[in-house]
C-alpha cells in the first residue's frame, strides 16, 4: 500500500500549502514561488496567511508568528475557510 500525503490544493486562484511544520511551509512556499514566475504570475502578500497543523497537545510549544521568506512575509492564523469549509 502506498500512502501520499497532500500538500498542496488548488481552485483558481486560491492555493493552500499545507505543512506539519515551519521547514514545509518553506519548502512548499518556494516551489510555489519559483512556478507562479515561470508563469508571470504574483503572490498577492496582503492574502497570504499560513497555518501549521499540528497535534492539539504541542500548538503552545510552536509559537511563530510572522514567517518571512525572501522578500515575503505571512501572518500566522489559528483557523482558515478555503472553499467553504474552515480548517483548523
Amino acid at each position: 500500500m502506498v500512502i501520499e500525503q497532500l500538500n498542496e490544493l488548488a481552485y483558481a486562484d486560491d492555493i493552500a500549502l499545507i505543512g506539519k511544520n515551519e521547514i514545509e511551509i518553506r519548502k512548499l512556499f518556494v516551489e510555489m514561488k519559483n512556478i507562479a514566475r515561470k508563469f508571470r504570475l504574483q503572490i498577492n502578500q496582503e492574502k497570504t496567511k499560513y497555518i501549521i497543523v499540528e497535534r492539539k497537545n504541542s500548538l503552545k510549544k510552536n509559537k511563530i508568528g510572522h514567517l518571512k521568506i525572501k522578500n515575503y512575509k505571512s501572518e500566522r492564523e489559528e483557523n482558515f475557510k478555503y472553499l467553504g469549509v474552515t480548517h483548523n
